[in-house]
């Protein structure tokens, strides 16, 4: 039975007139006034209600993140192991050297940024990095992300740390990026969330150009023939 649609703002919970927003594959509708007007949620872009987590790095979450929203560290590395086992399981993506997993605030993230982690497109917040720093690797991700974009991150960083070691003269920023949105997007496809994985097809994004080009690699190779086409790549 379908869900009936909103009839108040989820930020100001006044009655929606003729005119309302929404985000994508999100119940909520929102009023111009608060699109217009409100703060917005550091992690989904939603406009914030009165109800809002103010986190210490001066990020301000929305409810619907909080609820999953992962902040203790051990919890964290829990994930991101399982995370790195599903991409062995699913792809064979298993590192010879390793990497070395942290989690930080915002500060630190952009502190870690300028010292020369992995580039990110322009535009794309930057919820998680790869670092490479004479023989440490480095994964670090940023705390109090969703469980879901915790997940999706840690794939895609974790897929750059496999290029550092069998892509190593891969240059192609396209390739790159896009290499490391396609792992994220069949991992969540992998752990049964489809719509999450649409969302990445979909929804626009810096990174989605660089999603569809390997998208058309895999219509021709298969994903096997991905994989072996980008140790090949320069």
């Amino acid at each position: 039975m379908p869900r009936p649609e909103p009839t108040t703002c989820a930020s100001c919970g006044e009655a929606l007139g003729a005119v309302f927003f929404g985000l994508i594959d999100r119940p909520e509708r929102y009023c111009p006034d608060c699109i217009a007007s409100r703060p917005r949620c550091a992690t989904c872009g939603a406009p914030l209600g009165n109800q809002h987590w103010s986190l210490h790095d001066g990020r301000r979450q929305c409810a619907a993140c909080h609820a999953t929203a992962i902040y203790d560290p051990h919890i964290a590395e829990q994930i991101f192991h399982q995370t790195v086992a599903a991409l062995i399981n699913q792809f064979g993506l298993r590192l010879n050297v390793g990497v070395a997993f942290r989690v930080v605030d915002a500060p630190t993230m952009a502190q870690i940024r300028g010292q020369g982690g992995q580039l990110t497109a322009e535009g794309a917040d930057i919820l998680g990095l790869y670092q490479r720093a004479g023989h440490l690797r480095t994964i670090y991700m940023l705390y109090g992300l969703p469980k879901l974009t915790f997940r999706t991150t840690v794939a895609h960083e974790y897929a750059h740390a496999w290029q550092t070691e069998f892509c190593p003269l891969l240059q192609d920023e396209l390739l790159r990026e896009g290499f490391a949105e396609w792992v994220a997007y069949h991992h969540l496809r992998w752990i049964g969330c489809d719509l999450a994985a649409q969302r990445m097809i979909n929804a626009p994004h810096p990174y989605r150009p660089a999603l569809e080009h390997v998208l058309g690699l895999e219509l021709r190779l298969g994903a096997a023939g991905v994989i072996e086409y980008l140790k090949r790549a320069e």
